[in-house]
């Protein structure tokens, strides 16, 4: 039987979005609806204290904001009225782009920390990236992204553990892009195209390299990105909102339950059966794990935290 572990709230209100960074220091960064609007809030996870004042007028979309350490330093990224702002955690510098994407990402360009955004429509898309501190564009390309613009879809990223690589979700697949290289390098497929199963995905660290992972309807899949399959996670029912991790060198991965997205399952990787469950007070909007095994849930009733180091 799964190890049961408590939730504890974090702060309170309604929250829709949640990222932890994929390296240390364990930082997170949640959207949460304000007095009719937005705000978007870092934390320490060690001292569970807000790292900084909460920035206004914060997108909703999680695929309008980006959180994460590309060079060293925290930085999130998001949109708002046609601009593209970038701001250093660490030393309050905030950069503004002329710039409305689609999608936007973090990602690590020769070494240097830098924003990534795509651009619809579907039959000419256009991949940029730009230094994080300084604005210069880095590198720029086309992609194709069939019949769909790249609305709906998400920009995978784990800075800066996947260096120039990112993964962009579409309906059966995620396509991956080496955006040194400035092409794409590979499509894994994401669910069986029969499946009715959510694309839930996500990119991380792991023993073996960087793993991809999404539900499959055996289970939750651990594949690499050649597209092997390295492990299958056993699940009770369909998963939503995955999340993992690279903790003291094991892969942690939590998911919640699709029919009972208050009900959390995490594993660590090296076995197939869940380790802990978490019950929420409210369903999970949103999940992401930090690289000391915590576990983060945005919910409509509060910022949730559990513990799953093992």
């Amino acid at each position: 039987m799964p190890e049961s572990v408590l939730a504890d709230p974090l702060a309170r209100g309604s929250f829709d979005g949640v990222a932890a960074t994929a390296e240390r220091p364990s930082l997170a960064f949640a959207s949460r609806v304000g007095q009719g609007v937005n705000i978007g809030q870092a934390w320490d996870l060690a001292a569970g204290a807000p790292l900084g004042p909460p920035i206004p007028d914060f997108p909703a979309d999680r695929a309008d904001w980006a959180f994460g350490l590309p060079a060293g330093s925290p930085i999130v990224a998001w949109t708002h009225r046609d601009r593209l702002h970038v701001h250093d955690l660490g030393t309050g510098r905030e950069l503004t782009l002329d710039a409305q994407p689609d999608l936007v990402g973090l990602t690590v360009h020769h070494g240097r920390g830098a924003v990534v955004a795509v651009f619809g429509p579907a039959n000419d898309a256009e991949v940029a990236v730009w230094d994080a501190l300084t604005g210069d564009r880095l590198a720029g390309f086309h992609l194709w992204l069939g019949h769909r613009s790249a609305i709906g879809r998400r920009l995978l990223h784990a800075t800066p553990a996947a260096g120039p690589i990112t993964g962009l979700t579409g309906d059966s697949a995620v396509t991956l892009l080496d955006l040194e290289r400035g092409e794409e390098i590979a499509t894994a497929p994401s669910r069986a195209p029969s499946a009715s199963l959510p694309p839930a995905t996500a990119l991380t660290p792991s023993p073996d390299g960087l793993v991809l992972l999404y539900p499959a309807p055996e289970g939750l899949g651990v594949h690499g990105l050649d597209g092997d399959r390295l492990a299958t996670l056993s699940t009770p029912a369909p998963c939503d909102h995955v999340a993992a991790a690279l903790v003291d060198g094991h892969l942690l991965v939590a998911a919640a339950l699709q029919d009972a997205p208050d009900t959390l399952l995490a594993w660590n990787a090296a076995s197939p059966a869940p380790s802990h469950r978490v019950r929420l007070p409210a369903p999970a909007n949103d999940l992401s794990l930090a690289p000391d095994g915590t576990l983060l849930a945005a919910t409509d009733t509060a910022l949730y935290t559990a513990c799953l180091r093992t």
